[in-house]
């Protein structure tokens, strides 16, 4: 039985680290004007990684060039920034960040998982590139970034999702939704955006999933 104690008190920390605290980022919530902008939500966490740009081209963002240059500097953004110290005991491990995006059926469920969100404001009418990976010691993936041009005053909600495509194949996508209030329910539409692609002339380009 002492054996096996260290063992649950750190399966009872990991647990408690699933509960989560909606903090309101008042920066960003300044920026929003409905007029001219959008907002996106960013779902991470865990062992999940994500980000995004604004107003640039699948090529301008991914071509090798591009990759010479540090990723701030190319104008992305991280979805999530983490604190100090290590998975799962970190405060940001516990923390969402909000600016009153409307709730969906994956932020309600964010306490039965490992996983966080982010909510940002983003220019509309520019195209806006995301990109997301995962990676852990049993299995990593990095699905094919999407880019579509948010509309002004909308929202949207993306998040990293592994699919089964046969019996023997699996991957990862980058799910996007759009989110819409309807009296007191969020209406969450499946969004099919264009990704980014390098074609057999080493270009990236968006082209429509197939």
């Amino acid at each position: 039985m002492r054996q096996l104690l260290p063992f649950a008190i750190s399966l009872t920390l990991i647990g408690c680290a699933t509960t989560k605290t909606d903090v309101r980022n008042d920066a960003e919530m300044s920026k929003y004007d409905p007029a001219t902008t959008a907002r996106v939500r960013l779902i991470t966490g865990d062992t999940t990684y994500g980000g995004y740009v604004s107003g640039q081209s699948c090529e301008a963002v991914f071509s090798e060039a591009a990759q010479e240059i540090p990723a701030e500097q190319r104008g992305w953004v991280k979805a999530h920034i983490d604190s100090e110290g290590l998975y799962p005991f970190r405060a940001s491990d516990r923390q969402n960040s909000v600016i009153g995006m409307p709730a969906t059926q994956a932020t309600k469920a964010i306490n039965d998982s490992p996983k966080i969100y982010d909510e940002h404001v983003v220019p509309a009418n520019q195209p806006l590139i995301a990109a997301f990976s995962m990676g852990g010691s049993q299995i990593s993936c990095w699905p094919k970034p999407v880019t579509f041009t948010p509309e002004p005053g909308q929202d949207y909600e993306m998040q990293y999702e592994m699919v089964k495509f046969s019996t023997f194949k699996a991957g990862c996508v980058i799910k996007v939704r759009k989110l819409s209030s309807l009296a007191n329910t969020t209406v969450e539409t499946p969004m099919s955006p264009q990704i980014c692609v390098k074609t057999a002339a080493g270009i990236y380009q968006p082209m429509d999933p197939q």
